[in-house]
């Protein structure tokens, strides 16, 4: 084992009430979200074979409990895989919260506290030093997914 290669950071949003499943979608789909049958992903520019397609990944809760993209939701749940995209999808990927915060009219916390994309970024730069430092890898390389796979098997 490994030990902690902090493979995703979850940012929890929390809706003022609950949203219909169809705007929604006419939501996510204006800011850029692809659906793929029941789940919303938003699609990096670039990926390479080992690293994730996708920048940021989302869940959907109604009431605490997962729910697919045809139902009402009042809870969404921004999944950033963060060891396999590359530091520099991070400042990019704070800015799809924010915007995605505006668009839904959410409330955001990371970590427990009140999302501040300053303090996020301050604690993700924290991440990437542990990396660097602990492993010897960054975010996004091939051998940190090797080390991730290895966690798993």
């Amino acid at each position: 084992m490994w030990g902690d290669l902090h493979e995703s950071k979850k940012l929890i949003l929390v809706l003022p009430e609950k949203i219909e499943a169809g705007k929604a979608n006419r939501l996510f789909r204006e800011l850029g979200a692809d659906l793929h049958y029941d789940v919303y992903s938003f699609k990096a520019e670039h990926a390479e074979p080992w690293q994730s397609e996708s920048l940021l990944y989302i869940d959907l809760k109604v009431n605490g409990v997962k729910v697919d993209a045809q139902e009402d939701f009042d809870q969404i749940d921004a999944i950033y895989l963060f060891a396999t995209r590359p530091s520099s999808d991070q400042g990019k990927v704070l800015y799809l919260l924010e915007k995605i915060i505006e668009k839904f009219d959410a409330k955001c916390e990371y970590d427990g506290k009140k999302f501040d994309p300053i303090e996020v970024q301050k604690d993700w730069d924290s991440v990437n030093d542990f990396l660097l430092k602990e492993w010897g890898e960054e975010p996004g390389s091939k051998s940190l997914r090797i080390m991730i796979e290895e966690n798993y098997a």
